[in-house]
């Protein structure tokens, strides 16, 4: 009897550290995809409540066939591997599939999933292409790198590197980066220097440097993936004596000396979309110690819904096809001096009243 043949799945991993651009590389790529092409994205946040699901959301349309999968409040490189292994198993049985694209937390590391997606249990379904690591370029520095094994692993990783946000970096810091990528063995396929994340659609088809490791390595480097990583704190309520407008939750949750704290507000709760911009603002002028590492938001400003961002002192907005509800969210450094309290009361001066 002949054997039904079955084209496999093409991956790319789109890592980064958090801020990077990941999410903005991957909607430039959503808007370069061929209508006949099936794609699936795997998105794993750190926060509480995940936002970047709400983005991709609202690039779905009718005839762009794309489906979105999320895997929130967990590392799928260590602490949630069996959620990973889940999402994939039910990508696999319930959607026709033609590339999936694996997008892990910014604190993650490739090397777990390129084993995962390399084992037994996977290796006759996947097709591992391109695996991409996206570079802060104004922001990390070489010291960084040499001081954190995370950040080499994303390098060495990668098969092309993408330093982002090359329109704001210092040239100097910009060359340092250029130059420590091209030092690097195996010579990477590609090292792009951009703005948006805007790359070529023709980089994901080129297969993967990454050689299978042998299976009964996995087991144990699996182990040593979570050793590397905090417990996880499973997200709780905040504790809060303001009185926020349509508020479905408010949610914190610690792991990997990070902490993120996030609000979703019923769909009927409108926000005034100048004052939300102000508020972003504002974070431009927190003391260091008091600054958040990231914030992103989805807002409903009236009959639209806008998308706020905030990473390295540049807050921006843009409109947004997400309709479902209004959510922010905020990375901190565990030690923040961030105060939560100060910062929901000038939330609540954002929502229209009646």
């Amino acid at each position: 009897m002949f054997k039904l043949f079955q084209k496999k799945i093409a991956v790319n991993l789109i890592t980064g550290s958090l801020g990077s651009g990941k999410t903005t590389l991957l909607r430039q790529l959503i808007a370069k995809k061929t209508p006949e092409e099936n794609w699936t994205i795997l998105v794993n946040e750190f926060g509480a409540i995940g936002i970047d699901g709400s983005i991709f959301e609202s690039e779905q349309t009718g005839n762009n066939q794309l489906q979105i999968e999320q895997i929130p409040g967990g590392c799928i490189c260590c602490t949630a591997q069996n959620e990973l292994k889940e999402s994939i198993q039910h990508i696999i049985k319930n959607n026709k599939v033609d590339r999936l694209f694996i997008e892990p937390t910014g604190l993650g590391e490739p090397d777990t999933l390129v084993d995962l997606l390399q084992s037994q249990l996977f290796q006759e379904q996947f097709h591992i292409q391109s695996i991409f690591a996206v570079i802060d370029s104004a922001t990390m520095t070489i010291g960084e790198i040499q001081q954190y094994t995370i950040l080499q692993n994303l390098f060495t990783m990668a098969d092309v590197i993408v330093l982002n946000k090359s329109d704001i970096a210092e040239p100097s810091n910009l060359s340092e980066l250029q130059n420590y990528a091209e030092s690097l063995f195996p010579e990477k396929m590609s090292i792009v220097t951009t703005n948006h994340g805007d790359i070529s659609i023709e980089l994901l088809n080129k297969p993967s440097a990454n050689k299978p490791v042998r299976h009964n390595l996995i087991k144990q480097q699996s182990e040593h993936a979570i050793q590397k990583c905090s417990p996880t704190q499973k997200s709780v309520e905040l504790n809060s004596n303001i009185e926020l407008p349509g508020l479905v939750t408010r949610q914190i949750q610690s792991q990997i000396s990070t902490r993120s704290i996030g609000w979703v507000f019923e769909a009927s709760i409108i926000f005034d979309w100048a004052a939300v911009q102000t508020l972003f603002k504002s974070f431009n002028a927190l003391n260091p110690k008091s600054k958040p590492m990231r914030v992103k938001g989805v807002f409903r400003v009236g009959k639209p819904w806008m998308l706020f961002q905030w990473v390295s002192d540049h807050p921006s907005r843009e409109y947004i096809a997400y309709r479902s509800d209004s959510r922010i969210e905020l990375l901190l450094p565990e030690n923040s001096l961030f105060n939560i309290e100060k910062f929901e009361v000038l939330l609540k001066n954002c929502i229209k009243s009646d």
